[in-house]
């Protein structure tokens, strides 16, 4: 396996009008992200990062986003801009290092909203809306609203050289190096993964980006469905498996 970045790797599905991304909420929502919308994506996101934000490589991104399309997307463009990522970090003693930026969702923006330590330097914001719109309203001053911000940068984006040397992602509460986490055993290819709120915190990050991407598969990602909804989802998604197993 290339131990180039996630972004080199979504460059390399042979067919890249396949679906890679795919969200069912309880609003009866279901968004699908091809390969090359994902890679899209992700070079805006990672553009912000480093270009935006002027994120060096090995700095600290906690990434706090509800289960939803734009968790994978963030996932995969901090680990392209050669950061070493985690899953609410704010809250966590496995990485003794400051936050550099903290990428939160509704809920984690109330609570900044409601007088909360945001815990790092620079706080983006989600709406987690389908479409990827603002926040409603606004965000505070001092947060960064990407749905308002990430759509200028470039649809393309081109790695540090040694971004691929200080990616990290963190998981199981240990810090993995993308080197080893690109070499590790991956599922079946062509699986469809399945993820939803019983995916474990610490495997969530791997689960809903690396997993897929590792073997060329697809992630089907279902949050806030009933119990007969979720089983009917699965059925036609064709999913063969859960994530993070």
């Amino acid at each position: 396996m290339s131990t180039g970045t996630p972004y080199d790797l979504l460059g390399g599905y042979p067919d890249r009008t396949r679906p890679l991304v795919t969200h069912y909420d309880g609003a009866d929502s279901r968004i699908e992200l091809s390969v090359a919308s994902v890679a899209n994506a992700v070079a805006k996101a990672a553009s912000m990062l480093r270009d935006g934000l002027g994120l060096p490589p090995g700095a600290v991104v906690s990434i706090d986003l509800p289960r939803h399309w734009q968790l994978p997307v963030w996932v995969l463009a901090a680990l392209s801009a050669g950061a070493t990522v985690g899953r609410d970090l704010t809250a966590s003693a496995s990485l003794a290092a400051p936050i550099d930026v903290r990428i939160v969702g509704p809920q984690g923006l109330a609570a900044i909203v409601g007088g909360a330590d945001p815990g790092a330097d620079e706080v983006l914001a989600c709406s987690c809306d389908a479409f990827g719109l603002p926040v409603p309203g606004g965000v505070p001053a001092g947060v960064i609203d990407v749905g308002l911000e990430v759509r200028a940068h470039p649809d393309q984006f081109s790695a540090e050289p040694d971004a691929g040397r200080t990616a990290a992602l963190l998981v199981r509460g240990l810090l993995v190096r993308w080197a080893e986490v690109a070499s590790t055993p991956g599922p079946q290819p062509g699986a469809r993964l399945w993820v939803d709120e019983d995916t474990g915190e610490s495997v969530l990050l791997h689960a809903v980006a690396i997993e897929p991407l590792l073997v060329r598969c697809s992630v089907v990602i279902g949050t806030g469905l009933q119990a007969e909804r979720a089983a009917r989802i699965r059925a036609t998604e064709s999913v063969t498996g859960r994530a993070g197993q």
